[in-house]
């Protein structure tokens, strides 16, 4: 009972219950409608005919889909109509009721403008002429497209208040630098006030979506800078949305240190990649759409970078969505005179010269599971190893499954020592475990001090994710997050030994100390009552929360 006492009370200072391992990935298929109505046929691997795409599409694995937004489209000149804008509300409506019906979670992306908004335009909608009334604006129409979503079912779960707003939106008077400093009339203020506005009123309408402010990779530097520069004016937003086109953006690398930064200084914010493309640009205009003897990127190429995309995804543990741009785009059925755009992104997941997915739709969705290895829930996991040497078959102990990817246990280690945090059990490990040696050794070769509470990245081979460090005899509680490849060691020696949630002092935790604690919080008895142990969460109050915690931590024994 003392080792489960260490560990529950170590585990709640923690906020671990709290851990959310919640993937996204999907696309922005906004012009699925148009496609359809015109005719394309698309053709899923097995070579048969698709006929319910958003089914489909589900069926792979993906859980989230994105859909744009403009106020009046109809306003928009005859160029971007013919690269597709034409999204307005009654058409949103629809296409994400469909969406929300189909299982997937919707990302509805507000641009505020009658036409694409980006780092090169920002049009103030052509109906909204009072300068001085523009965030009354936002927030009055962002509040009508919810309660409108909302009524047809279609009801958000990601909200994205503005479209690439890197230099600002609305412009001239929301015109500025990513680093605070004005650009003509404009002002990053005003920029930050439309934001806001729209922001409350998607707190008021769809208070439990979450709100992603939405940059573009011009310039890393540049996104940097804005989110610093936004920071003093708000930070009521929950996700960092990006753009990475790499044709534009740079390689991975570019990516993949920005994502690190952006980690590091802003830790309590989720990071989603709202759209993404291949490395080349354009398919080739005019009537050809064979994508793979016209452009040297071909599908195997596309597909290679996918995989190279997801596993630089997978390296980072804030990062939890991922929408590719343009996915639905395939003409194959329709004939050009009709056809839905004139210029086509390289992005599509089927080939416009024959309607046949491609590979890279597949490589997308193992950004769900880290790629396609990791383990659920469910899985039993234990700690294995030997004193500087690969051979022992037997566990060092199982881990406590929590949930939400979380795994816990106990050890006192004493010498250096090689272990693995293998899922499966003996029977699916033992195989695996005989030919695993250090050739295959992830993290440092040693690690001769243990930084209580310090969070360390390991990595994953088959059915083991290892490590190597030095014990002083010590107790040491090993927390991994199995979903993000990350764990935490806490030295255990000197904590106390009290049974959080023991409200009946019996030093057992049961079912009693539930009702105890409900009869506490409906009638303020406390006779019998502990009230030290009963702060479950160690937030300084009583409340529901700590009932939920004590449920959590027996349903796990």
């Amino acid at each position: 009972m003392k080792r489960f006492c260490l560990v529950l009370a170590a585990l709640l200072v923690w906020g671990i219950f709290a851990n959310s391992a919640t993937k996204y990935v999907g696309g922005d298929i906004s012009l699925l409608t148009k496609y359809e109505e015109r005719g394309a046929i698309y053709y899923n691997e097995n070579g048969a005919r698709i006929t319910n795409m958003l089914n489909y599409l589900k069926s792979t694995g993906m859980n989230a889909m994105r859909v744009r937004l403009f106020v009046d489209p109809s306003m928009a000149n005859a160029e971007d109509q013919d690269e597709g804008v034409c999204q307005d509300l009654p058409y949103v409506q629809a296409l994400g009721q469909r969406i929300k019906a189909a299982g997937f979670n919707l990302l509805l992306d507000i641009h505020y403008s009658d036409t694409w908004t980006d780092p090169a335009q920002h049009s103030t909608p052509s109906s909204w002429t009072v300068t001085s009334a523009l965030a009354d604006s936002v927030y009055s129409y962002t509040k009508r497209v919810l309660n409108a979503m909302i009524a047809v079912g279609a009801t958000p779960d990601f909200v994205q208040v503005g479209n690439e707003v890197t230099y600002g939106m609305l412009w001239p008077s929301g015109h500025c630098y990513p680093n605070g400093n004005n650009y003509g009339a404009g002002t990053f203020a005003n920029f930050a006030n439309y934001l806001k506005q729209g922001i409350r009123a998607c707190r008021e309408v769809c208070p439990a979506a979450q709100i992603v402010v939405h940059t573009e990779m011009g310039r890393s530097s540049n996104v940097t800078s804005f989110y610093q520069t936004l920071m003093s004016y708000t930070t009521d937003f929950d996700i960092i949305g990006l753009s990475y086109y790499p044709y534009w953006h740079g390689d991975l690398n570019v990516l993949d240190a920005l994502l690190t930064d952006l980690e590091t200084a802003y830790p309590a914010k989720k990071i989603q990649i709202v759209e993404t493309g291949y490395p080349h640009a354009y398919y080739p205009s005019g009537a050809s759409y064979d994508l793979q003897s016209t452009w040297p990127a071909t599908e195997a190429g596309q597909k290679a970078f996918t995989t190279a995309l997801v596993e630089k995804l997978n390296a980072h543990r804030h990062v939890n969505g991922l929408y590719w741009w343009f996915p639905e785009a395939n003409e194959y059925g329709i004939n050009y005179v009709n056809h839905v755009t004139t210029d086509w992104y390289n992005c599509g997941w089927w080939d416009n010269q024959n309607g046949q997915v491609m590979d890279a739709l597949f490589e997308t969705i193992n950004f769900l599971d880290g790629g396609g290895d990791e383990p659920v829930d469910s899985a039993d996991f234990y700690i294995v190893g030997g004193e500087g040497n690969w051979s022992l078959t037997e566990p060092l102990g199982k881990m406590t499954n929590l949930g939400n990817g979380i795994y816990v246990d106990t050890l006192t280690i004493s010498a250096p020592i090689y272990f693995v945090f293998a899922d499966g059990g003996p029977e699916i490990w033992n195989d695996d475990w005989t030919v695993f040696n250090s050739t295959y050794r992830y993290g440092p070769v040693s690690t001769t001090t243990v930084v209580a509470g310090t969070q360390y990245v390991t990595a994953k081979r088959n059915n083991n994710f290892s490590y190597y460090f030095t014990g002083d005899g010590s107790d040491y509680l090993f927390a991994l997050d199995a979903d993000h490849l990350t764990f935490t060691i806490e030295v255990l020696e000197h904590q106390p030994a009290v049974l959080l949630g023991d409200v009946n002092d019996d030093g057992t935790l049961s079912i009693k100390d539930v009702t105890g604690l409900i009869n506490y919080l409906l009638t303020n008895e406390q006779a019998g009552f502990n009230a030290e142990n009963a702060d479950v969460n160690q937030d300084g109050k009583i409340s529901i929360a700590d009932v939920t915690g004590i449920i959590s931590v027996l349903l796990s024994l």
